[in-house]
């Protein structure tokens, strides 16, 4: 025998309905996790975790970009580590050759050495590279990081020739003399070069640790809005399930009750 619904169950009808619309949003929130599984949940909650969402995607792509420059400044760093290191080669040559005990082809010998390692600095400038920058080699003096502000590196050539060392001679004692405060200065642009890119690096390093933050409390702050509270949906489909059937309950003694009634006046 079907349900007799009358008006005066509407009302248990009604309260059936919201009941099973609440337990569908619940089931929704338990499978996916979320809170706002729909805009029309709460549009404005979805709004602004939207917004929260895209300010955590900003963060972590520009942490990502800065990560990469961070690569940059160590390669170039390594190169002119070896330029250095070249360099100072060349100044222990530049103080042999200038000794006036040695002859012109011990200078000559000497001198072969030192044009090899201003070769040697020719080619690290242009073989220090990353995903196809050359920091060294002249070609690119600024290199924009990708962040918000617009924060960019600065890169300077070390090359032979943007080092002054080029023409470096030491064939003869007074040539050799001369180049070792070449070279000094030469070493000295190094070293401020290295300095600026320690710096640049831990200036890198700070924006790279501000970011991962930001990132951090965004993705807290979307998770208070758009994540689901798992034991209060739990406990909330639990009453709606114990609602809805407590309704049908309700309904079915309404469609049992006047057939009692009757039963009771017909004297069966």
């Amino acid at each position: 025998m079907g349900l007799r619904i009358t008006p005066d169950n509407l009302f248990v009808q009604r309260q059936i309905g919201a009941s099973t619309n609440r337990m569908q949003i619940g089931f929704r929130r338990l499978s996916s996790g979320l809170r706002i599984t729909r805009a029309g949940e709460d549009a404005a909650g979805l709004a602004i975790a939207e917004g929260l969402r895209a300010g955590v995607l900003a963060a972590q792509t520009e942490r990502n970009n800065i990560q990469m420059a961070t690569s940059l400044v160590q390669t170039a760093e390594g190169g002119l580590a070896q330029t250095g290191d070249a360099l100072q080669r060349l100044r222990e040559l530049a103080l042999q050759a200038g000794s006036g005990t040695l002859n012109d082809e011990q200078r000559a010998a000497i001198n072969e050495e030192a044009q090899q390692l201003i070769e040697q600095i020719n080619q690290n400038a242009e073989t220090t590279e990353f995903n196809e920058i050359n920091p060294l080699a002249g070609d690119v003096t600024e290199v924009e990081v990708g962040t918000e502000g617009g924060m960019t590196i600065a890169f300077e050539a070390a090359t032979a020739e943007a080092l002054g060392i080029a023409d470096i001679d030491l064939t003869t004692a007074e040539g050799a003399q001369a180049a070792v405060g070449t070279i000094d200065a030469a070493i000295g642009q190094v070293n401020e070069f290295r300095g600026q890119l320690g710096a640049t690096q831990n200036a890198l390093q700070s924006a790279g640790e501000t970011r991962a933050i930001v990132a951090e409390n965004l993705a807290a702050a979307e998770s208070a809005i758009r994540d689901a509270n798992m034991a209060l949906e739990a406990t909330n489909l639990i009453r709606d399930q114990m609602l809805q059937r407590g309704g049908i309950a309700v309904l079915s003694q309404a469609n049992i009750m006047p057939q009692n009634a009757l039963r009771l006046l017909g004297g069966t």
